[in-house]
């Protein structure tokens, strides 16, 4: 329902942190290049999104569970 949705986008939100550390430390463990190149979507975007993905399929699955966290 409609709660399922706020909560999945909340737990969307909340990954969004972890994300952002993950993705700066994938940007200086690649070597902190000023050039933008497709092996930095691995290093900065896939870690960020998968957070985000995480927290959004977390936030769902609960729903039905019935239980917190």
């Amino acid at each position: 329902g409609c709660m399922g949705v706020g909560r999945a986008l909340l737990f969307g939100c909340i990954g969004a942190i972890p994300g952002v550390v993950l993705a700066l430390i994938g940007w200086v463990i690649s070597g902190s290049p000023e050039e933008w190149g497709s092996e930095l979507f691995l290093a900065c975007y896939l870690p960020f999104f998968g957070c985000v993905a995480a927290g959004i399929a977390i936030g769902f699955r609960g729903e039905g569970s019935g239980a917190e966290g």
